[in-house]
Formats: C-alpha cells, sequence, structure tokens
C-alpha cells in the first residue's frame, strides 16, 4: 500500500515539474525540483533521525543525482542554489555558506540558450539536463530499493506519512 502512495506521490511531484517548464514557469518548476529533491533525502535519512538535514541532502545528491549527470556543479552548489531558490526566491542565498568560495553561484537557462559562466566560479545548468538528471536519480533510487531491504521498508514506512488525494466523487 505505501509503495503506491510514494510512487503516486513521486510521479505527481515530477508531473508538476514538467508542467512548470512546459509553462514556462521555471521559478516554480525549480522550487519543486528542489523540494523533491528534499523530499527524497527525508525518505532516505538514516532511520534514527528525526529530521532531515542538509548532510542528508548532499548525501542523497552524491549518491544518486551527480553519477551519470552532466551537471557541472557539486551537492554543496546545488544545496545553496536550494536555500537562495526556496528561502530567497533569489539567485544567491544569504547565508554564509553562498558567500564563501566552496559554492559556485548557479545560473540557470533553459529551451535552446546556450551559454558559459561569465566568471570562473559560476556554473551554468541547462534545466533539461537538471529535470533529466533528478529523474535518472529518483529511478536509481528506486532500483536500490530491490536489493536494499532496509531502505525499501524504511521508504515504505515514511511513505505512510505522506499525504494522499482523494477525489471528492471518493468521499460521498
Amino acid at each position: 500500500m505505501a509503495k503506491n502512495i510514494y510512487e503516486s506521490n513521486i510521479h505527481a511531484f515530477l508531473r508538476a515539474i514538467d508542467d512548470c517548464f512546459k509553462g514556462k514557469e521555471s521559478l516554480s518548476g525549480l522550487i519543486l525540483l528542489y523540494s523533491l529533491i528534499d523530499i527524497m533525502a527525508w525518505l532516505s535519512r538514516d532511520q534514527h533521525s528525526a529530521d532531515s538535514t542538509k548532510s542528508d541532502f548532499i548525501h542523497w545528491v552524491e549518491e544518486f543525482l551527480l553519477p551519470g549527470a552532466s551537471l557541472t556543479c557539486t551537492a554543496d552548489d546545488l544545496y545553496s542554489a536550494r536555500c537562495a531558490i526556496i528561502h530567497a526566491y533569489a539567485p544567491e542565498w544569504g547565508a554564509s555558506m553562498s558567500r564563501q568560495s566552496e559554492v559556485k553561484k548557479i545560473h540557470y537557462i533553459w529551451g535552446k540558450a546556450r551559454k558559459e559562466p561569465s566568471k570562473d566560479e559560476d556554473v551554468v545548468l541547462h534545466l533539461d539536463d537538471l529535470v533529466n538528471a533528478l529523474k535518472n536519480a529518483i529511478q536509481r533510487f528506486n532500483d536500490s530499493l530491490s536489493y536494499n531491504r532496509a531502505l525499501s521498508e524504511l521508504i515504505d514506512d515514511r511513505s505512510k506519512k505522506f499525504f494522499i488525494s482523494v477525489a471528492k466523487e471518493e468521499l460521498e
């Protein structure tokens, strides 16, 4: 039962992300994309952790999103970009992390646009590449559930806490 809840919620998120980008609502799509990464990190965090943390996000990105992706950024770069988009709706996050040289500022492009970074410390990400990396990461994550029984059980248990959409007709 919970597996179906997990799968339907993740697929709904991916559809919403695709819809945003197709409708040229790029920033809304990015907010959903980073939120979905947060959800995946929350689902797979250590079983003894009550809350998801920055390190859970970083770990999930390093284990599932970056391998095999054509992205030219680090998990720390993505975390800083996530904070900027979700918390400030801005290209830069005011936290000390983004002011330090340890992270690169991410510039997003879409459609037929191609652009080189304006500075050596900048990264340019095409939204299509980022979305494809996320979809591949979720597939890798789902594949890992077939051989990692402990993680599969953890996901099953945590998925029971997801919202469940019920059509009005089903309630009557």
